[in-house]
């Protein structure tokens, strides 16, 4: 890196930073499709379309991939079903989709019928889709339940006691990826399996342990009281057991601490006043839901859409209430503050500053790469500089504060842009930040501001 003169003095101009009322197309999450298949026919169902021609939208980074394996039910999965589950996988991973994946045996509500009668059966399909579930570890962001119940929904099943479960969560564990997570349908799961009334800790967060991988999904969500039997009556003081299902404000809470560090999401279904706005809003917050089902229930989404928002936020108050709530599922970040000038008590270095705030209704669950560029105007120089900050930790509506410094001396008098820019590893992706000026190039950067140097 070449070497300059002092600079003695810079002129730094802020770009406008104003948020801006859209939905960010970003990695894990956002709304969600579903595309079902029978493990042993390339056709995706009900469209009887060819695996390789299934099509999504890009708008949606996320898709709900359900492998039902009915016609196993009784016997090993054949290398025809394992070579098309292949197939599946590597389709979705070159479109650049995050999947949430779920094996099932049933879409008729009938899981005991249609399950294996035999718990061995499950915990050997398990291990045989070991080396494939590991092989796309990056594209597979979730497994949605433990292949049992009605709609893989995990109720209407033989194996719902907490031995079977914590037999088939330990193989699914032991059988996935390292970072994949494990959706349970039910907090009372997640609190009878690793046997706590107290959710995940920050020192535990995103660590090797079993309990860190495993997270929430919820299809009833604000369905009623107790979100269609996901939650119970009792006050968890009263509760004798790990296992019990807890009255409806105490198991909200339980999720927003919880999903602190896991992810949540699903569907809404069922038109009452759970789901109204602005307490839907205020739910979905607490949930810290980053994923729903862009068609179900049509009912209440329709609902959203002819209702305003009614958020104080002047930019959101007059758009609808879907446009809101879509525009804040997962995380949202925007740009605050910025500035550059000379470093206090450091000759030879400028500083720049930056506030950010996440806006979603939830955490990224993700450690995006977060650099400053520095470039010259005509492009044909520039510097980057890392960011030592860990962006699973910007919770929501927490102000977050960035500072580089940069040796001047690596610039020359003349002008520069300061840019600054997000980025996931795991998909390849650019995150996109809810600025006005939020105008990408073709690095993925976005311009903060402009400054020209002296000697």
């Amino acid at each position: 890196m070449p070497r300059y003169g002092r600079i003695k003095k810079i002129k730094w101009i802020s770009l406008p930073r104003n948020e801006k009322a859209l939905a960010m197309s970003n990695p894990y999450c956002g709304l969600y499709s579903i595309f079902r298949f029978y493990a042993d026919c390339e056709l995706i169902q009900p469209d009887n379309v060819l695996i390789e021609n299934t099509a999504v939208s890009p708008d949606q980074q996320l898709c709900l991939i359900e492998i039902n394996l009915i016609h196993y039910n009784e016997s090993l999965l054949s290398e025809d079903a394992l070579y098309i589950i292949r197939r599946i996988f590597l389709h979705f991973t070159e479109l650049g989709k995050q999947m949430i994946v779920r094996f099932l045996y049933d879409w008729d509500g009938k899981g005991v019928l249609h399950e294996p009668k035999d718990l061995i059966i499950i915990l050997n399909h398990m291990k045989q889709l070991s080396p494939l579930l590991k092989e796309y570890t990056k594209s597979i962001y979730i497994l949605q339940g433990l292949f049992i119940g009605s709609w893989g929904e995990m109720h209407n099943s033989r194996y719902l006691g907490e031995r079977q479960m914590v037999l088939l969560t330990r193989q699914l564990y032991e059988c996935s990826g390292d970072y994949t997570q494990i959706a349970l349908r039910c907090p009372s799961f997640w609190r009878m399996i690793f046997k706590s009334v107290q959710p995940l800790e920050e020192e535990s967060a995103f660590s090797n342990i079993r309990k860190a991988r495993f997270s929430l999904f919820n299809d009833g969500i604000m369905a009623s009281e107790t979100d269609y039997g996901t939650y119970g009556s009792i006050s968890a003081k009263d509760t004798r057991s790990c296992s019990e299902k807890w009255a409806r404000g105490e198991e909200l809470e339980f999720q927003g601490r919880l999903c602190r560090y896991v992810s949540n999401g699903g569907e809404v279904i069922n038109d009452n006043p759970y789901n109204n706005v602005p307490l839907a809003i205020e739910t979905l917050k607490e949930m810290r839901i980053s994923y729903l089902h862009w068609k179900y229930d049509e009912q209440v989404l329709n609902k959203w859409k002819a209702s305003r928002s009614g958020v104080t936020n002047v930019l959101w108050r007059d758009k609808t209430a879907y446009e809101y709530i879509i525009a804040h599922l997962g995380y949202r970040f925007t740009i605050e503050e910025v500035s550059l000038s000379n470093a206090a008590g450091k000759d030879g270095m400028l500083k720049a500053d930056l506030m950010i705030r996440n806006l979603g209704f939830a955490p990224c669950y993700h450690r995006f790469c977060v650099t400053f560029v520095v470039r010259t105007t005509s492009f044909l120089e520039s510097y980057e500089y890392s960011v030592d900050t860990d962006t699973r930790k910007w919770m929501p509506e927490e102000k977050v504060a960035i500072e580089i410094y940069i040796p001047a001396e690596d610039l020359k008098p003349g002008n520069y842009n300061l840019c600054f820019g997000i980025y996931d590893q795991q998909s390849q992706t650019p995150i996109q930040i809810a600025n006005t000026f939020s105008s990408m190039d073709y690095t993925g950067r976005y311009n903060l501001g402009n400054f020209i140097t002296y000697s």
